[in-house]
């Protein structure tokens, strides 16, 4: 486990602005993955529920 957490510690850097194209794709690479897991009838990958529009419609 020890050697795990190595590898999921987090870069932190500090900025004026933040980098907006960064955080943009960070958003969209999520709502992809949650996007494909529901479509794929899996779990969300983050353990999220499902948007309230959605709820209704999970099969």
């Amino acid at each position: 486990m020890r050697s795990e957490e190595r590898h999921l510690r987090l870069r932190v850097t500090r900025r004026e602005e933040p980098d907006l194209s960064k955080l943009i794709e960070w958003v969209l690479d999520v709502a992809e993955a949650r996007h494909r897991a529901w479509e794929n009838g899996e779990p969300d990958p983050f353990g999220l529920p499902p948007p309230d529009d959605l709820a209704s419609a999970c099969h």
